[in-house]
């Protein structure tokens, strides 16, 4: 199962009722949590995010949530979605809801229909030595560094952990992640790769990970686990 520092969830939660608040409770479980007061700001968040879960807290925002839970799924057909509700709901009024929870209930209840969706995300887990890549929520930690990506940086770190300590060449690369058969400038290449290395590296400036071949392109080292301390 997926540690909760790899799960990101989107908690579209009003701020004026902080009595059945659940998004601070859930980032002190350690938890990725990022907020939103209403749905039209949660979908905003969506082109710079992609979602473990999304949390939709209709209780607090004074409506049922049928409508902002069918926006959230026209946009993120796979994304599990627990919707939050005073009182028992038509189940059939919202199918797009993969979990109806009704207050009153605990943080823990939460927690725990969020951790049916943490063994589901298995598939989207890439390990390679220290490194850790959630393809879903676009969460990689090294070694205790933590950053979330953009999908296009995601996908570039993917396809060099497909291949480690190869020398991949710098069009390959260019052609592969940002599917083109246009090679002719890939400088935009090299800005992605100095980003990747702000995400990954202790010092970006001496990389240890993401090596550069000069003149042929780049080769990812596997990083091993820093060893615990001694007691």
């Amino acid at each position: 199962m997926l540690e909760n520092s790899q799960i990101s969830i989107l908690c579209v939660e009003g701020a004026r009722n902080n009595h059945f608040a659940f998004a601070k409770h859930l980032q002190r479980k350690g938890y990725v949590v990022h907020t939103a007061a209403s749905g039209a700001e949660g979908i905003a968040l969506l082109s710079d995010l992609n979602p473990t879960v999304i949390v939709i807290n209709a209780a607090s925002l004074r409506t049922n949530g049928v409508r902002i839970t069918k926006r959230f799924r026209a946009l993120l057909p796979e994304c599990p979605i627990v919707l939050i509700v005073n009182k028992d709901p038509d189940e059939s009024a919202v199918p797009e809801a993969n979990n109806v929870l009704t207050l009153p209930f605990t943080v823990q209840k939460l927690v725990n229909r969020i951790r049916t969706f943490q063994t589901i995300e298995n598939r989207h887990l890439h390990k390679l030595g220290a490194l850790l890549l959630n393809t879903r929520s676009n969460m990689v930690t090294c070694n205790g560094k933590e950053a979330h990506l953009t999908p296009r940086l995601a996908k570039l770190l993917l396809r060099m952990m497909e291949e480690p300590e190869t020398v991949l060449p710098r069009e390959e690369l260019f052609r592969k992640v940002w599917d083109t058969s246009y090679t002719g400038d890939t400088r935009t290449l090299d800005v992605h790769i100095s980003w990747l290395r702000k995400a990954l590296e202790e010092d970006p400036h001496r990389p240890a990970i993401i090596l550069t071949v000069r003149s042929i392109g780049y080769r990812l080292r596997v990083p091993q686990p820093k060893p615990e301390p001694a007691d």
